[in-house]
């Protein structure tokens, strides 16, 4: 029988070797016009019209999903006689070869990847999107240069793909069991985000203490194994190593999330990452508390035993004094001074105006057009003349008019008004 080559099954890609196998086969491709390396997971399933038109839309809907914590699906080819869709690929690995290495993961890294799941949920639950097969092996990481974790959500939709295909032979669903919630046993076909949070739940609780709570192997058979899902409480997480601190937030969401009843369920978005950072923050307190240690009750701390503290200087608080003294000895006569020199212009502001005479003369003019000379009234007048005597300005009216007397000669004077020019008398001789 002639071999025919797998690439004739996902024409335009390069296939370079096989990841892994379960229901389906994951291979890793090159893609030809890009040269991208994708992963290719095909299924050899004969579904139905049905099934694969609903898988149809939800697979366009994961293409025009961008977001960090969702692995991005690049194509969706299900008329091939193969049915496949393309993903990115991703460099790292997937939770379940974590947990195969290690057993269990810290309490951090379990709740950093709850975190991411959280924003996961953000992006594909409103656009209508649920899951239904969260489990460690569709929850892939990326390593970062930090040496944190990164962590995708991947194979969106595969799991109602299996689940119609799951009525045939033994009539048992494809589905995993061991992360599937109890309303899955019941009605695969009416789940609903609640879901999610459950699978997420028994994930993150394997994660803690290196084993799910309900096991297919500790249990007899099928019936047993769906018994203890739908009526038996989850057992208490128990830690791989004794006395490890688990934070009491993380206890309290675990208990929420794998509630036997979907309305009972924890399944908000908000507060899941709402506990998950509570829960963060006791473990950094835990983490503390055991490397610290408490706190001196007094805030003056004691010095160090066997060194002396240095005496005092007396020198060094007389200079301070002296040095305060005379500051405040400056301030005192800049002070002063201000005083001193307000109070001068204060004095001469005072001064009344009336005192200050002014030695001026009133020249009168001669309407002979003569020669017009300037007199001073304090100046002694001649021999024959007699002393005039100084007149005030202050007693003479207002109204009054002084005569003029009629000049004869070159030695006619103009006689000042008394009234219109006040005469200095301490000056007349």
């Amino acid at each position: 029988m002639p071999t025919v080559s797998i690439n004739t099954h996902f024409p335009g890609y390069e296939i370079i070797g096989e990841i892994g196998r379960s229901n389906a086969r994951v291979l890793k491709a090159r893609h030809l016009d890009t040269g991208d390396l994708v992963a290719i997971k095909h299924f050899a399933l004969n579904t139905d019209a049905e099934t694969l038109r609903r898988f149809r839309l939800e697979s366009q809907l994961m293409t025009d999903i961008r977001h960090p914590n969702v692995v991005r699906v690049r194509e969706v080819q299900l008329d091939m006689a193969m049915p496949f869709i393309v993903m990115e690929w991703i460099e790292g690995g997937s939770l379940r070869v974590l947990l195969a290495e290690g057993g269990h993961l810290d309490v951090p890294t379990t709740i950093r990847l709850g975190l991411q799941m959280a924003e996961a949920f953000k992006a594909i639950h409103p656009r209508g999107i649920i899951h239904r097969d969260i489990k460690p092996e569709n929850i892939l990481y990326r390593p970062l240069p930090s040496g944190e974790l990164h962590f995708l959500l991947t194979d969106f939709g595969v799991a109602r793909l299996r689940e119609q295909q799951t009525q045939t032979m033994t009539g048992q669903s494809l589905m995993t069991y061991e992360y599937a919630s109890p309303e899955q046993f019941d009605n695969p076909r009416g789940v609903d985000v609640a879901t999610d949070y459950y699978a997420l739940g028994v994930v993150l609780y394997e994660c803690l203490a290196g084993r799910v709570p309900f096991s297919m192997a500790d249990s007899a058979g099928i019936a047993t194994f769906m018994n203890q899902v739908l009526r038996t409480p989850p057992p208490p997480v128990a830690m791989p190593q004794p006395g490890q601190y688990v934070p009491p937030s993380l206890n309290t969401l675990l208990s929420w999330m794998l509630a036997k009843d979907p309305a009972e369920r924890l399944s908000e978005v908000n507060e899941l990452a709402l506990l998950l950072g509570q829960a963060n923050v006791e473990q950094l307190q835990a983490g503390r508390s055991e490397n610290r240690r408490p706190p001196v009750s007094s805030r003056t701390m004691a010095a160090p035993a066997g060194v002396p503290q240095p005496a005092p200087d007396p020198y060094e608080y007389e200079s301070e004094a002296q040095t305060n003294w005379w500051g405040i000895m400056a301030g005192v006569l800049i002070i002063g001074g201000l005083v001193g020199l307000i109070f001068f212009y204060t004095q001469r502001q005072k001064t009344p105006v009336s005192k200050i005479m002014q030695d001026t003369t009133v020249v009168v003019a001669d309407s002979s057009d003569m020669n017009v000379m300037d007199v001073d009234s304090a100046t002694t007048q001649s021999d024959d003349q007699p002393e005039e005597t100084a007149t005030d300005s202050t007693a003479t009216d207002a109204g009054t008019t002084v005569p003029t007397v009629p000049a004869t000669g070159s030695d006619a004077v103009a006689i000042p008004d008394s009234a219109a020019t006040p005469v200095d008398s301490t000056q007349t001789e």
